[in-house]
């Protein structure tokens, strides 16, 4: 039981994050499958390494502390969910294209215009989600943010067929277990509707309109889609937690 959670795990964290994890060659086809069950455990290791940093930075005033935990997240993260709102941010504004066209914009690695809005919109919502949360001293945004993206993710993956032939995450969509999936997405659901019910339905609704716009769009997700929900859901999770009535 432990071996089979550990191998996708240790999978999801080399794929996922910078930490200095071993990647496997070739692994078992059942392995990457199962991978994006643990996607929700690779939330919360980040949320603790979060929390770890926010506490050894609290003499600091709350914009100094959250400009070094943003930092610290975009770098254990490898900033590759910021490319996947990237390249999303450019195909929605690229023009009346059909799905096919809006897919070669995505894969497409020039940046432009809307690109750079929607990370400087998302850095700066994510820094201001940080600052207000170590003002309040309530850490539980920073452990709930990546958890709620990351299975949010995962309830994508399930819902939508995979729209990007060839792309990074066909093979991990195509090995899916699907009612697995589904029971993880459950169970991060019901943890955050007892710990913060607000936080659950902004996640709930920004997945489904993701979900909505790619299928409408792209005819289903792809590996950009996939990072562009998880940047956006943890800066509205951070945001809607900062405010009073969202603690």
């Amino acid at each position: 039981m432990i071996a089979a959670l550990w191998r996708p795990l240790w999978l999801a964290l080399a794929m996922l994050t910078t930490l200095p994890v071993p990647r496997a060659h070739d692994p078992d086809p059942d392995v990457i499958g199962r991978a994006p069950l643990t996607y929700p455990l690779v939330g919360l290791l980040l949320g603790v390494l979060l929390i770890g940093a926010s506490w050894a930075l609290f003499d600091l005033p709350p914009l100094a502390g959250a400009a070094i935990v943003l930092t610290l997240w975009t770098l254990l993260t490898g900033a590759l969910h910021l490319d996947g709102l990237a390249d999303c941010a450019d195909e929605l504004l690229g023009g009346h294209a059909d799905p096919q066209q809006r897919r070669a914009i995505m894969r497409d690695p020039h940046v432009g215009s809307a690109a750079v809005v929607a990370l400087l919109l998302v850095t700066i919502g994510k820094f201001a989600g940080l600052a207000a949360t170590l003002d309040h001293g309530n850490l539980l945004p920073l452990l709930l943010a990546p958890v709620l993206a990351r299975g949010a993710a995962l309830a994508l993956m399930c819902a939508l067929p995979y729209a990007s032939p060839g792309g990074m995450a066909e093979a991990i969509t195509a090995q899916l277990p699907r009612q697995a999936g589904w029971l993880v997405v459950a169970l991060v659901a019901g943890i955050a509707l007892f710990a913060a019910p607000s936080a659950l339905v902004i996640a709930a609704l920004l997945a489904w309109l993701i979900g909505r716009g790619a299928l409408r769009r792209l005819g289903g997700a792809s590996g950009d889609v996939y990072g562009a929900a998880i940047e956006l859901i943890e800066t509205a999770v951070l945001l809607t937690m900062a405010l009073p009535a969202g603690e």
